[in-house]
């Protein structure tokens, strides 16, 4: 399976790791019905293997919104660290990782214009 795959669907195999582990997610009866764990993993996982800003979700998949709240409750739980760890021990067996060439970049974010600490950074200097 290729990740460009898992842009255009989420494969089962890997539904079968996340769908017994998440809690499932009840209306409280107002309003719209709650979009499905499935389509939330579905464009988490997108937003992963593409590397887009959340806001530039495609249509068709929950708001980025939905979807980060989701991942907030299951990040609180503990439920979606389970997951992860578990794909990433079915990936290992499967193919391998290399560590070697494991890149992490956390680059999302451009870091805050003169903050108080590089401002003190700056004085330092200048001495």
């Amino acid at each position: 399976m290729q990740l460009k795959d898992m842009a255009r669907h989420l494969p089962e195999e890997i539904w079968a790791l996340f769908e017994p582990i998440l809690p499932a997610r009840i209306g409280c009866g107002k309003g719209r019905p709650p979009k499905n764990n499935h389509d939330c993993v579905h464009a988490l996982l997108y937003v992963l293997v593409t590397g887009i800003p959340w806001e530039l979700l495609p249509a068709g998949f929950p708001s980025y919104k939905t979807v980060q709240r989701r991942l907030t409750v299951w990040l609180a739980l503990g439920v979606f660290h389970q997951a992860w760890r578990q794909l990433g021990e079915r990936y290992q067996l499967l193919h391998g990782i290399n560590w070697d060439q494991v890149l992490l970049d956390g680059s999302k974010k451009p870091a805050r214009y003169c903050s108080h600490e590089m401002k003190d950074m700056r004085a330092s200097w200048s001495q």
